[in-house]
């Protein structure tokens, strides 16, 4: 099996899936595309090429042209909006080469990578979600902001940190202008805030959440179409800028069937990436969707239950033979690649 590593820099994942994908058998090569030349990735895969942004026309017959001169079975994509979704929107065309994308479906995967998409679908189901507003005006913002003594704030579309706040009312910071203060701090003053986004047009393009508090859970799950094969949640013990640089398994069985009823309710395929808050009350709150392999998947296999080899063994039509997860503890500490 010849491996496509989509966005093969990404610095929480790339090194992760390389270093797994060494490990099975029958991976014979592995190919990265990014648009950074200089990428760390590069230098770690066996052929790499350098790849235009996937808002280019050029992009899919770019990747379509790499397929077939590497002869690529599989691609496997690191970033939901810069390689997932626009490669799925051509799914059949890269089906037709003989190449497969493993994932969601588009139309529910669009839905899960969208934060408001996700809570609004999840809370018309009746599935426990943190209380959450999606304004269309200042009165929704300024509302809901009263309601609650802090707000978390994102992007609907956003991974890892990208442009997270924590708004309150009371917050101010007079050694930062409200530029520095949007892209920099975690936290500032919800007026401030509300000033910006209005400015840029931006109001409908975020999701409002209530601050949640408890313990923080990283989740994996294998699933094929909507139904759950193994989920292993795991406890974020440290982490900075939404990569988990200390993690433990903790098969907590509240938090699973949590993360199952999702999963069949969401229809998620293949490998998928699941955080929530388990209040200090043990009531587990969704807040974000990976519809994709993460940062952290290596811990699967510290686990002894490796999900990506039992994902690509799930495609390949093989026997699946899936081991009970072993309590496994990660600490992450970055190296280099020289050159």
């Amino acid at each position: 099996m010849n491996i496509l590593l989509a966005v093969c820099g990404s610095m929480a994942i790339g090194p992760n899936l390389i270093s797994m994908l060494r490990d099975i058998d029958y991976v014979n090569k592995i190919v990265g595309i990014d648009i950074d030349l200089e990428n760390p990735g590069r230098f770690l895969v066996d052929t790499f090429h350098q790849a235009p942004k996937t808002n280019n026309k050029s992009y899919i017959n770019f990747v379509k042209n790499i397929c077939k001169i590497e002869e690529v079975d599989v691609i496997l994509c690191t970033s939901t909006q810069n390689s997932l979704i626009p490669l799925k929107k051509h799914e059949k065309e890269f089906n037709d080469l003989g190449v497969l994308i493993p994932g969601t479906n588009l139309d529910d995967l669009l839905i899960a990578n969208d934060k408001g998409s996700m809570l609004k679908k999840l809370s018309s189901l009746k599935i426990k979600c943190p209380d959450y507003c999606i304004p269309k005006t200042k009165r929704d913002f300024d509302y809901f902001i009263d309601k609650h003594n802090e707000v978390v704030v994102k992007p609907r579309i956003s991974s890892g940190s990208r442009g997270f706040k924590i708004l309150e009312k009371k917050y101010v910071n007079d050694n930062q202008n409200i530029f520095d203060k949007l892209n920099n701090s975690p936290k500032m003053n919800s007026d401030e805030y509300k000033k910006i986004i209005v400015k840029n047009n931006n109001l409908s393009d975020i999701v409002m959440m209530e601050r949640l508090y408890g313990q923080d859970y990283s989740i994996y799950s294998l699933a094929d179409k909507g139904n759950p094969l193994v989920t292993i949640p795991f406890k974020r013990l440290n982490s900075k800028e939404g990569i988990s640089l200390k993690s433990e398994v903790d098969m907590n069985i509240d938090v699973i069937n949590y993360v199952n009823k999702i999963i069949k309710s969401m229809n998620l395929d293949w490998i998928v990436n699941l955080q929530l808050f388990l209040t200090d009350d043990g009531i587990p709150y969704i807040y974000e969707i990976n519809p994709r392999v993460a940062g952290s998947i290596i811990l699967t296999k510290g686990a002894n239950c490796n999900i990506l080899k039992y994902g690509l063994d799930l495609i390949s039509n093989k026997k699946l033979n899936i081991n009970k997860p072993l309590y496994s503890k990660m600490i992450r500490y970055y190296t280099e690649v020289l050159v």
